[in-house]
């Protein structure tokens, strides 16, 4: 068990961001929280600032920033932090460089039903580096489909079918090649579904 401890200043976790009602995205009924990413697996959500979370031996690099009620990152300095750790003793350790471009996923995630699969939001966390038409850029393939993101910021994608979408990031360098990073790309498949199953 690991106890981790997050000094969250003026920002309330656990309340509902302002504009949620009219974003049209899924949203947490728990309200605003910390999205906790390790070695650029599917986030935690964590309402409080101060946690316990159960991890195997090994080496893991952490990003953790604050979330709105309806997911989207927070995009400010102040508002993240990356750091790597090791529990146990790990084999092949191999300590990450934090200082070059990396690109972590966010959104979406998981399963979506009813009215919460009509937009979903396409959000990634970047760290040393920025985007623009001439640089850096992130391609996302979603089903198939090719999109060349300049901008970081978070997008909406509408007009799925059900059933399951898959969704791939790349962050590229400005002469188009993939950036050489442990996180990149990265591929994840998410569920779109009418109704929630009886549990």
């Amino acid at each position: 068990t690991n106890e981790f401890d997050f000094k969250v200043e003026n920002y309330d976790l656990g309340a509902q961001t302002a504009d949620a009602a009219g974003k049209g995205l899924a949203n947490s009924g728990k309200g605003q929280h910390i999205h906790f990413i390790l070695n650029n697996g599917p986030y935690s959500a964590f309402y409080e600032g101060a946690f316990e979370k159960d991890l195997d031996d090994g080496q893991y690099v952490l990003l953790a920033f604050l979330s709105r009620s309806y997911h989207e990152s927070v995009k400010a300095p102040a508002a993240a932090v990356i750091r790597q750790f090791v529990v146990g003793q790990p084999e092949n350790f191999k300590e990450a460089n934090l200082s070059t471009p990396h690109m972590f996923y966010s959104r979406p995630k998981g399963a979506y039903y009813g009215a919460d699969t009509k937009k979903l939001m396409l959000d990634f966390y970047l760290a040393n580096v920025e985007l623009s038409p001439s640089g850096y850029k992130v391609r996302a393939t979603i089903n198939g489909n090719e999109f060349m993101l300049t901008k970081w910021v978070p997008y909406v994608i509408e007009g799925l079918a059900m059933g399951d979408v898959n969704v791939k990031l790349e962050l590229l360098d400005p002469d188009g090649n993939l950036v050489k990073s442990r996180f990149n790309p990265v591929e994840r498949v998410v569920t779109l579904a009418e109704g929630k199953p009886e549990s």
